[in-house]
């Protein structure tokens, strides 16, 4: 481990700060690391492994595609592609897909389709909008999209033509929308704004000064997408119908993947040429995408379901018992703890981890929870009881 971390130090550019832990093999909700301990893992890798590690199917495909055919080029047609294209309209809307590698990339695609359908309507019309505390990706234009501050910081000067609304704010809504508007970006959950949901109130206002303004609705589904809040997609979660969706993370399985999904009657915009991504779509990553698709069934969605209310339920157990517990958030298997300020979170998540479990923060000081939808109760109890556990010591 040592070499290891010697090795991460002088030749890996420090962008991140890492914990004092790694790992050499995964299966299911479980990781082994270099110290020889097994942990419990509520990450997911961020929400990018749905089915746990090494789920068997998953394996299977990338082995039985990587011996055909990797990649080609987008200038060729491809199987793999196409049919994951029709798999995620099956289960989104009827429209078009463009395939690349991550979920920056995928809200690129985005920003750039709604800039081209703005200037359909008017030269004016490319102001897009996102809420505050969202996060859609690092290029420049996604972390100016990205209502974090933080995350902007000596990036100077940023994109224009972006502006923020305040979080589930109706009034700060109608004051930001007008005619130049081509689009608004929305997060069902925001991931790492601290898992915070949007209100029903505030989508059908979206829908309302849609009708007005002629804009489009782009949820990102970088993290909420493939079944983690318990159905299909986040958006899903709301009576909405967006014209794009995002996806990354867990759609590849491991595998970098990302896809934007345009509504049909908005091909129009799209032309040769305008976007391209040169490993977006590519045969691997395609088959791969397809299987989790695959793997994700109605039976599923209601284990997600059951496990995410199990676990809600224990932690509102533990918040009447703990007042610096402020409040419990999230759908299916996205679920945030926030925490006041007697209590550090990044503690709480170190503790954890010497106790062999791993999880994540969002926000100012929220817990985030994303386990693996092959979680089972028994291991649900374990987190549990390790976590009040935690929570008494502190």
């Amino acid at each position: 481990m040592d070499e290891i971390v010697n090795l991460d130090k002088t030749y890996i550019l420090p962008f991140y700060s890492r914990f004092g832990v790694g790992f050499y093999k995964g299966k299911g909700a479980y990781l082994y690391g270099y110290d020889g301990r097994k942990y419990l893992d509520f990450t997911s890798g961020i929400g990018v492994l749905n089915f746990g590690h090494s789920h068997p199917a998953i394996t299977r495909e990338i082995k039985k595609q990587a011996s055909k055919l990797v990649t080609t080029s987008n200038l060729f047609y491809s199987e793999e592609r196409v049919k994951l294209a029709k798999k995620i309209i099956d289960i989104t809307f009827d429209g078009g897909v463009f395939l690349s590698n991550s979920g920056a990339e995928a809200n690129e695609a985005a920003i750039k389709i709604a800039r081209f359908f703005g200037k359909t309507i008017s030269k004016d019309k490319y102001k897009i909008l996102s809420l505050t505390g969202s996060f859609h990706g690092r290029t420049l234009a996604t972390i100016t999209a990205t209502g974090q501050k933080k995350y902007q910081k000596n990036l100077e000067p940023l994109p224009e033509g972006f502006d923020y609304v305040e979080y589930n704010n109706v009034e700060d809504l109608e004051r930001k929308v007008d005619e130049n508007v081509c689009a608004i970006f929305l997060e069902a959950i925001q991931g790492e704004g601290g898992i915070r949901p949007l209100s029903d109130e505030f989508v059908a206002k979206v829908k309302e000064l849609k009708k007005k303004y002629n804009f489009l609705i782009v949820f990102d589904e970088v993290q909420t997408g493939v079944g983690r809040t318990g159905k299909y997609f986040g958006y899903m979660n709301f009576d909405i119908e967006p014209d794009m969706v995002t996806l990354a993370k867990a759609i590849g399985g491991g595998l970098p993947v990302g896809a934007t999904v345009l509504r049909r009657e908005y091909f129009n915009v799209c032309e040769p040429g305008m976007h391209a991504s040169t490993m977006g779509g590519n045969q691997l990553a395609s088959a791969v995408a397809l299987k989790v698709l695959e793997l994700l069934s109605d039976d599923i969605l209601k284990h997600v379901n059951k496990m995410g209310e199990l676990i809600m339920n224990e932690l509102e157990t533990l918040k009447s018992k703990y007042d610096f517990i402020k409040e419990i958030r999230g759908k299916g298997l996205m679920i945030g703890v926030d925490l006041d300020s007697r209590v550090e979170v990044i503690g709480v998540v170190k503790k954890l981890m010497g106790r062999g479990i791993l999880t994540l923060r969002a926000g100012e000081n929220v817990l985030r929870l994303l386990p693996p939808f092959v979680i089972t109760e028994k291991e649900i109890d374990i987190f549990i009881r390790n976590l009040t556990e935690v929570f008494s010591s502190m």
